[in-house]
């Protein structure tokens, strides 16, 4: 008996170590199929039509002296002003095309409180995940169920479960880092299709965190798209707490599935998701929402409308001191648009500023010290979505005290080709002529990177430009444009009367004394070709904007300057070369470079070095960070040193460099940055910055360090703010 009793323990005990075994190596087999029939799911769907309920129930955790500002920082987090609770429902019909355009014309609204832009700041994109794409449509998340992310998450397979005679697998995934881009949560398969029933998900960000709950239909057209949705947010910042919760019904009236054909390359990937709410009317009806209302309210959503509409009963009753209110409201608007960038439009006409006291506007690095700078934009739609666009620039720099102006007219005469033509007026930076290079040279060669004791006639820089750009085949455009420019002394030596008679009477060409020491004028036509092969492009309505592309972008600038005309006192050839491409090396990691040379030839008199890819940026304005692809520590001076230069910059972009070991520090770190720059020219010979820095939506920070060949020269650090 006691043998019979043995061999079943013993029986029973393999049996479960089996299907232990067999568990342990169905996760990996579960994976593989769902992945694959992943691969399908993401590109069955070719487009649909459907109506969409939205509930958003807002409430105030916790709040201090600073929550009174949160509605000055535009689209960070809805919010009752007086810290209360909060509800709104919006139903809207929603249009999709493949592969990621979506457009929601909103219908009706009903909201208890007042919100800037409220179409803005639905979570739309949370509420459209593609469950089976790579990344989320705004390339915000990697998702969990495909082969080339799947290397950046752990699977557990948590439950196997029967339900009316399918069986299904809940499998849990955590981020192997921790990072913005990564989710955490599960997702339940249907064995043999391998369609996802539900997915949930976690994630976080610089001063929010949130969570998705997305059910799939259940009807046969259905099956691949969400029909319902939860969306948990909460928002900590300066010691306050918000959090939103938003419930989702979504009623499919028209689905396309893609039929099944050979893919053919398309270089046009579209990918936008619009919110339009054009007079649209705040409907407050009881009647008509209990009607049209998809979810049932709870019972604390209940009281919020309920007291709402006490609220303005009682509102309605009395208008006393209806007039200092207005006023009151009329100086809130006031100060609002003094502090952050607004937008107004009336019929075809649409006008953006900057704000007067905007904080976001400023910026600073060690070497050229705090930058603050103002934009006001018009823009005017004429027919067939081509425009004229009007915009205004005002920076100044604190440390330098200049201040730097451009005004330009653009008429964007044919959007589908990239035509548009432009004029522009405004100062550039202070440079001196081809007349102290020689000097400036020598000192180079015997000082190094030290020119504090020349003493430089520095021009002030006046330039008119008409351009025009058309572009000729995708990827393919040609610009051809005139410069003038009015090269004025800064520090007027003609000004002093004493110098000036003694100038006179020492040389009988005072005209030539006077174009010398006072001002000398530029024409200079200029022609640029652009080519990127297999070019990448969306079309925003009929305007085309490139996007990206698996080469180089190839620019060849060739401007002339020709004495003579206009009064130009300058003759000369420029030929310039640049080189740029952004390689993403994975889902995560990307390699930006930027490779240019250019020279000046045929100098026939007195010319500026001024070149068109290699000048001193003072903004931020370039490869969208705002920091890289452009020398941080470099002096002004020694962009005009030479008549010829090499210029070479890597940018290297990754989430997982150095923070993710200290999770703490990460939370609010989407990126981090290696920086590399080295310029070549027959004087500097060799000037190389090595920087690192971090980013995220709201703001870029780096630091650097300058070599001039092996010697190590100086360090510093510059922030950039993006938050509008």
């Amino acid at each position: 008996m006691k043998k019979v009793i043995l061999y079943i323990f013993i029986l029973l005990l393999s049996t479960n170590f089996r299907i232990f075994a067999q568990q342990e190596e169905s996760i990996d087999t579960i994976l593989e199929k769902s992945m694959k029939a992943a691969e399908i799911y993401s590109e069955v769907v070719k487009e649909y039509d459907a109506e969409i309920y939205m509930r958003m129930y807002v409430e105030t955790l916790k709040k201090n002296f600073f929550y009174r500002y949160t509605h000055l920082i535009p689209n960070f987090v809805l919010h009752t002003r007086d810290g209360s609770e909060g509800l709104f429902e919006v139903i809207s019909d929603l249009k999709f095309n493949y592969p990621n355009n979506y457009t929601a014309d909103i219908k009706q609204i009903s909201c208890t409180f007042n919100q800037k832009n409220l179409e803005e700041m639905l979570p739309s994109s949370l509420v459209h995940l593609n469950v089976y794409n790579e990344m989320s449509s705004n390339e915000r998340f990697f998702m969990p169920l495909r082969e080339e992310s799947k290397k950046y998450y752990r699977y557990q397979l948590k439950r196997t479960f029967i339900q009316d005679g399918v069986t299904f697998y809940t499998i849990s995934f955590t981020p192997i880092y921790k990072s913005p881009k990564l989710l955490e949560g599960t997702f339940v398969l249907e064995k043999d299709t391998w369609r996802v029933m539900q997915f949930v998900c976690e994630g976080v960000d610089l001063a929010s965190e949130f969570s998705i709950e997305l059910y799939m239909g259940n009807t046969a057209s259905t099956e691949m798209l969400p029909v319902n949705a939860v969306i948990h947010q909460k928002f900590s910042y300066l010691g306050n707490i918000v959090t939103n919760r938003c419930l989702v019904n979504i009623n499919y009236r028209l689905i396309q599935l893609n039929e099944k054909r050979k893919k053919k390359q398309n270089l046009n990937i579209s990918n936008f998701y619009k919110v339009r709410l054009d007079s649209v009317p705040l409907t407050n009806c009881a009647i008509y929402w209990a009607k049209e209302r998809k979810i049932p309210l709870q019972a604390k959503e209940q009281d919020v409308i309920d007291e709402y509409q006490l609220k303005q009963e009682l509102k309605n009753e009395s208008e006393l001191a209806k007039d200092t209110l207005n006023n009151k409201n009329n100086a809130v608007e006031w100060a609002k648009t003094m502090v952050r960038n607004s937008r107004y439009k009336y019929k075809n006409t649409s006008i953006s500023y900057s704000g007067a006291l905007n904080p976001f506007l400023l910026g600073y690095s060690s070497f050229d010290g705090l930058t603050y700078r103002q934009k006001v934009g018009v823009n005017y739609e004429l027919k067939r979505q081509s425009s004229v666009e009007m915009n205004a620039f005002v920076g100044y720099m604190f440390k330098r005290k200049e201040l730097f102006t451009n005004f330009t007219t653009k008429w964007n005469y044919n959007p589908t080709h990239l035509g548009n033509l432009s004029l522009s007026i405004g100062n550039g930076n202070k440079t001196y002529s081809s007349k102290y290079l020689e000097e400036v040279q020598d000192s180079l060669k015997n000082s190094g990177l030290n020119l504090e004791e020349m003493d430089f006639e520095y021009y002030n820089d006046y330039y008119f430009r008409l351009h025009n750009t058309v572009e000729v085949t995708n990827g393919f455009t040609v610009g051809t444009g005139i410069d003038f420019h009015i090269r004025k002394a800064a520090n007027n030596k003609l000004d002093d009367i004493e110098i000036s008679q003694s100038i006179s009477k020492l040389n009988n060409d005072a005209d030539e004394v006077t174009r010398i020491y006072d001002k000398q004028k530029i024409f200079a036509p200029s022609i640029t070709l652009t080519w990127t092969p297999e070019q990448y492009y969306r079309f925003e309505r009929r305007q085309k904007i490139y996007v990206r592309s698996p080469y180089p972008t190839i620019k060849l600038s060739y401007s002339k300057g020709i004495r003579g005309v206009m009064g130009s006192t300058s003759g000369y050839n420029r030929v310039e070369l640049d080189l740029s491409q952004n390689i993403q090396l994975n889902l995560m990691k990307s390699l930006h470079y930027h490779v240019g040379m250019g020279f000046f030839s045929n100098q026939k008199s007195e010319y500026f070095t001024d070149f068109a890819f290699f000048s001193k940026r003072n903004f931020p304005d370039t490869w969208e960070d705002g920091i890289g692809g452009v020398f941080n520590l470099l002096d002004r001076r020694f962009y005009n040193a030479s008549d010829t230069y090499v210029q070479n910059h890597l940018m290297y972009e990754s989430p997982f460099l150095i923070l993710n070991l200290v999770p703490a520090i990460s939370k609010g770190v989407v990126t981090e940055r290696l920086y590399l720059s080295h310029l070549y020219n027959p004087y500097i010979r060799s000037y190389t910055e090595l920087g690192y820095g971090i980013g995220n939506s709201f703001f870029n920070a780096a630091v650097f360090g300058s070599f001039h060949k092996l010697k190590f020269h100086e360090i510093g650090f510059k922030v950039s703010l993006n938050i509008f």
